[in-house]
């Protein structure tokens, strides 16, 4: 006998083997002491399901395992050899064997592939036609969110809109209810306006990352307004501002995910799915949410440097809160305005103030400031901008070699004169007053600066 074999018979070698065996089983363990094992408990019609092909599958898997294993073991000990000179009886086919080993786990695959298609097909099956949907429009960059709703403008389009998505001019019923730098939505597509003249309104579109689409005449108007709220909880950092999405409880929500830049991923752990955010594609994502709370969400999908920072939360309000949370985000109706105009009387710079700041409001959307800085430079992810006391050379050393979390601007993208622009623009914006305190490294700049 080999002298190995030898070992593992005595009472030591066993007992070796069976300390080593512990010593793996504590290891595993201790690394997974920490780690979430199972699936999250689901607040969503749709995580339920998920969940529950999770475990059929599971059971499934867990059922063969043990059939194998036990198969295994009863072989070993069976057809144990007696002695060196004794070879057990061998059989080189059993066709009934052969059936069953293979014609059990086709069945067990063709089952399992019927079900996950039906469930899969409930997943992401939209809202029935006649349902109360709410729609959340939901643009990743980096290295943030931003949620977008919307409401009725009170104007349809007049006509069809060109075959041509380039196309810059909009035909509507009623154009007094626009004024430039408003977010419309036709569909799914937004687009910023930037000037109107008798019944036709100018307009860039793909604002927000959308994808630009024709729409037929009659088709509803919405005004889209940014419902971003955000919550300093410093789950990464002190200064950390977490975004939210605020949404019902019960009815369908339908987000429709887009980037700005590269790809990012839309995840919530309860609701046991994710979708992509991908450049150039609205993406949509159907849930209904079924319990109250705040769930912690991010991006799963690595798209940068502070990938780990693109992190969110999901609040699910039930109806009545919901309903009197968007009605105080979404404000009043626009009230009518006469006459023909491009923007210009909407932005009036104060003497003395270096750069245009009608161009400065435009730069200020494109190049998408408003996903981390709030539609006025009020502050949302990064901190308020309006009517900043930060020195203009100090700006466009923040936008070259930025503090934190910023993406830089280098020359070629955004020159000085650009800059000088934006910050002529945020000059004229209303400081809101809870946000009175300038962020303490920039502070700490001036102060530095003289």
């Amino acid at each position: 006998m080999r002298a190995h074999q030898r070992l593992w018979r005595t009472r030591w070698g066993r007992l070796t083997l069976v300390m080593g065996a512990v010593a793996l089983a504590l290891l595993a363990l201790s690394g997974l002491a920490q780690a979430q094992v199972a699936l999250p408990e689901a607040v969503s019609e749709q995580g339920d399901s998920i969940r529950a092909l999770y475990f059929l599958v599971f059971g499934i898997g867990v059922a063969v395992f043990i059939i194998v294993e036990a198969m295994i073991l009863w072989v070993v000990f069976r057809y144990k050899r007696k002695s060196d000179d004794e070879l057990p009886t061998q059989i080189g086919h059993n066709a009934t064997a052969e059936i069953l080993w293979t014609g059990i786990p086709t069945v067990i695959v063709i089952a399992l592939f019927i079900i996950s298609f039906f469930v899969l097909q409930d997943i992401q099956a939209a809202a029935d036609p006649d349902e109360e949907t709410v729609v959340v429009d939901v643009q990743g960059r980096q290295w943030a969110w931003a949620f977008n709703y919307a409401v009725p403008l009170g104007t349809d389009l007049a006509e069809a809109v060109s075959e041509n998505p380039s196309d810059t001019e909009i035909m509507l019923e009623d154009p007094s209810l626009v004024v430039p730098f408003m977010t419309l939505k036709l569909g799914v597509e937004h687009m910023r306006v930037v000037a109107r003249t008798g019944d036709v309104v100018t307009v860039e579109r793909a604002v927000n990352g959308t994808v630009p689409i024709r729409h037929a005449a009659g088709s509803e108007v919405m005004r889209s307004f940014n419902g971003t709220d955000t919550v300093a909880e410093g789950r990464l950092q002190q200064a950390d501002n977490t975004p939210i999405v605020t949404v019902p409880v019960g009815p369908m929500i339908r987000f429709n995910i887009a980037s700005a830049d590269v790809l990012h991923a839309f995840y919530t752990p309860q609701f046991l799915t994710k979708l992509d955010a991908v450049p150039g594609r609205v993406q949509t994502l159907w849930v209904r949410i079924t319990e109250a709370g705040d769930f912690a969400s991010q991006c799963a999908e690595f798209c940068g440097r502070d990938h780990a920072r693109m992190i969110y939360t999901v609040r699910a309000l039930e109806p009545a809160d919901f309903e009197a949370w968007f009605a105080d985000k979404a404000g009043s109706a626009p009230e009518p305005i006469d006459g023909d105009f491009g923007g210009e009387e909407e932005v009036e710079q104060e003497e003395g103030a270096v750069g245009n700041a009608t161009n400065g409001q435009s730069l200020f959307f494109s190049l998408g400031c408003n996903v981390c800085h709030g539609d006025s430079g009020e502050g949302l992810v990064g901190p308020t901008i309006a009517k900043t006391i930060v020195p203009l050379d100090r700006v466009i050393t923040q936008y070259r070699e930025p503090l934190e979390a910023m993406t830089a601007f280098p020359p070629d993208q955004v020159s000085d004169e650009d800059v000088a622009d934006i910050y002529a623009w945020l000059q004229t914006v209303p400081r809101p007053p809870e946000a009175a305190v300038i962020p303490s490294k920039l502070a700490e700049l001036i102060e530095a600066g003289g």
